[in-house]
């Protein structure tokens, strides 16, 4: 049965509808920082954090989780990463900076040490997209850029998206580890770089030694290692060499081990893969970079293996760093394999790390469009290790999370190599490029693309949603517009013109309603006072009133359709934040840098800067503010433009009414309050973009609401004496039917029970 009017429906409503659009991105913010630990994460290396991992440091820094520092070493002793008792693989390297070298112990197997520069001078590897440098840590690298991104608009420095991290190593009372001679000890970690090899069950350090290399460059980009026996003679030969095939963004690792012995081995392969890459720069909506996999489904399901899926797999970086816990963080987690993937027998492909723009994936080598060309068979685990570094000023942690790849146990007969070669893809999350390489295509790389904020609306930004959102803006820039800004416009003017039909129902019958409602409170009022003592009756007599004055309680749902294009809209939020294609491009042609202005709309993908306060990346730190914002590193106008925009849009958006009670006049103030406050707090940091979006949205918003009242008014939708007539005509309708139906039903069951009695 229909209530009374409730005085709070309306202006909650446009409330919440403010909060959903303009207060979304801070409801993602505190989603996304939520750490709870994956459910599929599953603890290891229990040994190694026994076997004398340190504690917690205090601030300012951390140990590295699952080492063991060696800062009592003795004089001659080696001092980096060594097998634990157990024979399992290091976590993170630790090496000793200055000061004196040891020697290896020979005894068994033992890689051999070479002088300390034999690793270096390969000098940068570079080509069209990518610029390579390489590190002395298990001849991984040092710096991987894409030679044709660049960090700023000023296109002087390349886009980074791996480099080598070291952080000195702390004790329990927060003083940096020593070796005996006095050495600091500093964790680090390589992308790519070797990390060892265990043979028949013993683990061998390839990594790093106090001692000297234990690589040897041998040519351009080319590095050797050697595995000797209890004898000294080389056992195994190991080689790694880096290249990039012309014009691709695939930086390619061939590396081979060699048994040059006289017997079969079984050996394992442990390498790092990728790390994380940069964190973005602080925005309002939180940390977006993640953990990627890609996979061939059984072949019970997929008989060809022909299609390389990813969509199971899109684990926020809170997530598969794990929690940090009064111990710090596990020693190590393993990401892969899983339960989703083991109960489902996936095949590995490849492995992804991105973060709002860029992303990098490792996967076999030379992929191509053959089953085997797809799976990435040398690669049986991929856990996930942390390398600690210290608090930051704003109390937040800044850990790295590197990934570590174990291979499966190959038997190796004398003679004979073992190939683990690998390639790396590394470039922007641009869905064009990807399938323009080869080996992007052969294995859907542009998985990698996900436009999604995460948290609780993540199901809404429903995959077709934003790609074919994100092809008609492409599309409009490539063939109209030329320019991004207008293209936004233009496609919120082609979305709003496809929803206008449901936007003018919708409206209608919201403002159809609520002047029923207030036609009908002073007779509402009169049954209130003479039936309030029996509220059944209340309810009844308030029914046939509704029926009387020909109003549906469907008029109340009017705002529905309005709430089920929030789906469209929040795919085309999350589609402007996270394309590629605005990174780094001027708004309406670059106007206002021709103009002479260096900052305002110079750069889409931040926001306006109509003056700079600082160009320090740390920004501006407002108490409290920054805690919601981010750090301040400008005057952005737009967010301001844009509140008073949507504070007229507000009174096009609220029914028109003859009168109001003091009560409603003091909501719709504070509606409108809230508008003018909360819109610049939510969207000041946000990219100037998504600000143009919504200074479009809203402002074809007040003309499309304008042409509606002015459609009203003309038929007179809103006359009270019409629509009751118009009801006689049309009877009670469906929702009407029912009601009296019940009634008719209710009253034959009251004279039965009278009739018994």
């Amino acid at each position: 049965m229909p209530k009374q009017e409730n005085k709070y429906l309306r202006p909650l409503a446009v409330v919440a509808a403010i909060l959903v659009i303009v207060g979304g991105g801070f409801a993602f913010l505190l989603s996304s920082q939520q750490t709870q630990k994956q459910a599929e994460a599953q603890k290891l290396a229990d040994s190694q954090k026994q076997a004398g991992a340190p504690k917690q440091a205090p601030a300012p820094a951390q140990p590295v989780a699952g080492v063991t520092p060696a800062a009592a070493a003795p004089a001659g002793e080696s001092v980096a990463a060594s097998p634990n008792p157990s024979n399992a693989a290091p976590a993170i390297p630790v090496v000793a900076t200055g000061g004196a070298t040891s020697t290896i112990d020979t005894s068994g197997w033992n890689a051999k040490v070479w002088p300390s520069d034999a690793a270096s001078g390969a000098g940068t590897l570079s080509d069209t997209h990518l610029l390579a440098s390489f590190s002395s840590v298990g001849a991984g690298l040092s710096e991987l850029s894409i030679a044709d991104r660049f960090e700023t608009i000023q296109r002087t420095t390349p886009v980074v998206v791996q480099r080598e991290h070291q952080t000195p190593q702390y004790g329990p009372d927060g003083r940096s580890l020593k070796t005996a001679d006095g050495r600091d000890l500093v964790a680090v970690v390589a992308p790519l770089a070797a990390i060892g090899v265990e043979v028949n069950g013993k683990f061998i350090n390839l990594s790093v030694d106090a001692a000297g290399s234990l690589w040897k460059r041998t040519g351009p980009f080319t590095f050797l290692a050697e595995i000797g026996d209890a004898s000294g003679a080389t056992a195994l030969r190991i080689t790694r060499e880096y290249s990039i095939a012309k014009g691709t963004r695939q930086l390619s690792l061939t590396q081979k081990i060699e048994n040059v012995g006289g017997q079969g081995v079984n050996i394992r392969w442990y390498q790092m893969g990728p790390v994380d890459l940069p964190k973005d720069a602080a925005t309002y909506i939180g940390e977006k970079r993640r953990l990627r996999f890609g996979y061939l489904l059984a072949p019970a399901y997929d008989t060809t293996q022909s299609f390389v899926q990813s969509h199971d797999f899109v684990i926020d970086h809170a997530h598969a760093l794990g929690t940090f816990g009064p111990k710090g963080y596990d020693a190590e987690l393993t990401h892969w394999p899983n339960p989703t993937s083991q109960e489902r027998a996936y095949s590995l492909s490849w492995i992804g790390l991105t973060n709002r723009y860029f992303g990098v994936a490792l996967h076999g080598p030379h992929a191509d469009t053959s089953i085997a060309g797809r799976k990435f068979s040398s690669i049986e685990n991929v856990d996930r290790l942390v390398l600690l570094r210290p608090t930051l000023a704003n109390g937040q942690r800044d850990d790295v999370m590197a990934l570590r790849t174990t291979s499966p146990t190959y038997a190796v007969a004398p003679g004979t190599a073992l190939d683990l070669s690998m390639d790396l893809y590394a470039g922007a999350l641009i869905r064009t490029e990807m399938r323009a390489d080869a080996s992007g295509k052969a294995l859907s790389l542009d998985g990698l693309v996900v436009y999604t904020m995460g948290g609780p609306c993540a199901f809404c930004t429903f995959d077709f949603l934003t790609s074919g959102l994100l092809w008609l803006l492409v599309t409009l820039h490539n063939s109209i517009t030329y320019d991004w800004a207008l293209a936004i416009v233009l496609l919120v003017v082609i979305v709003r013109t496809c929803l206008h039909p449901i936007t003018k129902w919708s409206q209608v019958r919201m403002q159809r309603f609520g002047k029923q409602m207030q036609g009908m409170a002073p007779k509402q009022a009169k049954l209130k006072e003479k039936y309030g003592h029996d509220p059944k009756l209340l309810q009844q007599e308030t029914a046939k009133l509704w029926r009387e004055e020909g109003i549906n309680p469907l008029g109340m749902l009017g705002c529905i359709p309005m709430f089920l294009q929030m789906p469209i809209w929040i795919a085309l939020y999350a589609t402007l934040f996270f394309a590629a294609e605005l990174r780094h491009q001027a708004g309406f042609y670059g106007l206002f840098q021709w103009l002479g202005h260096p900052t305002f709309l110079a750069d889409l993908s931040v926001p306006d800067t109509l003056y700079q306060l600082t160009t320090k990346p740390e920004g501006i730190h407002i108490p409290l503010l920054s805690s919601l914002l981010g750090p301040i590193h400008g005057i952005n106008i737009l967010p301001l433009i844009f509140a008073g925009v949507l504070h007229v849009h507000q009174t096009y958006l609220t029914p028109q009414t003859t009168t109001m009670t003091p009560e409603q006049e003091s909501q719709q103030k504070m509606i409108k309050w809230m508008s003018v406050i909360m819109v610049p707090l939510f969207m000041y940091n946000a990219p100037a973009g998504l600000t143009i979006y919504f200074l479009a949205n809203s402002t074809l918003g007040i003309l499309e609401h304008k042409r509606i009242r002015k459609h009203i008014d003309k038929h007179d939708l809103l006359n009270l004496d019409k629509i009751k007539a118009a009801k006689g005509k049309s009877g009670p309708g469906f929702l009407g039917r029912m009601q009296e139906l019940a009634e008719a039903q209710r009253k034959a069951a009251e004279a039965k029970a009278r009739k018994g009695r």
